[in-house]
């Protein structure tokens, strides 16, 4: 055989047994739903992200009657600016949405733009429909977002003035008040107080407290009141009766506040009580006392700085005399007071 004719049938051999080019492989379309909330005013809009994804996805893969769809949504969130991918397939099955977010700033919408131009080419990339994976697109991978510019250093905070606790009441507290008493003296008697008082604690008080009493409430002398003894001629003893002309006391008065309302207080009391012989006449006689007693207490806030209490006490008084010269604090007596007041915190 001549050596050319060998040569056309090897030629013709190799052409043969050459593989076939490779089809191009089908490229995918869809419809793209663009939404842009009027907040996001800066956006570039949907033609320069269809734009974007031409130049990435090398051709135009939108088309009105293409079976697959992707929805994007942009709005911002809070201090971001999100947008939201969604895809349907040929059946209408929708995907997870997809989130991206960036800082919202002035060119946010713009990077935010790029990223979702990237995912949807991402998704159109050929090799990544296969007949293994779900129809559904994965999700495109995670974009961070650019390092934000670093924010001037704020001044360091000028430190707080100290201030109480809540709910503790403050160190020094003084009010006045009114009251009336009756038990000590021949009479029912009234008159003002001043007080103030130190705290300890929430629970724990100390008040020193001075009480001046007005002039008989009942005036006039009462039967069976006190007499001033003094020896007639004949030898026998007459009683002068006498009166209550002033009464001053001053206290002191530890407490403990079982709560902000109720208060249980103990009263140590020394007091001057002068007495005369007529109720508008000079005062005659003055006797000096001790009493301790009891008491208890109510306080109603109004406001931070003001309150009102009211309180009921009960005392036995003692005369300080060894020998007085009436019938009056010879033995132990039984008093009972009632007052109420202002009281305000310093």
């Amino acid at each position: 055989m001549p050596r050319f004719s060998l040569c056309k049938i090897v030629f013709a051999s190799l052409l043969l047994s050459a593989p076939a080019p490779a089809a191009e492989p089908a490229r995918r379309t869809l419809r793209m739903h663009y939404s842009e909330d009027p907040r996001a005013a800066s956006c570039p809009g949907e033609g320069a992200l269809r734009e974007q994804v031409r130049r990435r996805a090398g051709y135009d893969p939108f088309r009105e009657d293409a079976p697959e769809a992707v929805d994007v949504a942009i709005a911002p969130r809070g201090a971001a600016l999100v947008a939201t991918l969604k895809y349907r397939d040929e059946d209408g099955r929708e995907s997870a949405p997809r989130d991206f977010n960036v800082p919202n700033g002035d060119a946010a919408c713009a990077l935010l733009t790029s990223y979702v131009a990237l995912s949807i080419a991402f998704t159109l990339t050929p090799f990544w429909r296969d007949e293994q994976v779900p129809a559904t697109a994965p999700p495109p991978p995670d974009l961070a977002p650019p390092p934000a510019p670093p924010r001037p250093r704020a001044p360091p905070a000028r430190p707080l003035p100290a201030t109480e606790p809540a709910g503790r009441r403050s160190a020094i507290r003084g009010g006045t008040g009114v009251f009336a008493q009756i038990g000590l003296t021949d009479q029912l008697v009234g008159g003002v107080s001043w007080f103030c008082e130190a705290r300890w604690s929430d629970r724990l008080s100390v008040g020193l407290e001075v009480q001046d009493a007005f002039l008989p409430l009942s005036a006039g002398p009462s039967e069976g009141g006190w007499s001033l003894d003094a020896s007639s001629a004949g030898g026998r003893a007459d009683g002068q009766p006498v009166h209550t002309r002033m009464l001053v006391t001053t206290a002191l008065v530890p407490c403990l506040h079982t709560n902000d309302l109720l208060a249980t207080c103990t009263v140590v009391e020394l007091g001057v009580l002068t007495l005369a012989g007529q109720p508008g006449g000079q005062s005659g006689l003055i006797l000096v006392f001790v009493a301790l007693g009891l008491r208890t207490g109510v306080e109603l806030a109004l406001n931070d700085r003001l309150s009102l209490s009211t309180h009921l006490e009960l005392l036995t008084a003692v005369g300080l005399q060894k020998r007085p010269p009436v019938d009056v604090l010879r033995a132990p007596h039984l008093s009972a007071s009632v007052g109420a007041g202002v009281i305000a915190a310093f």
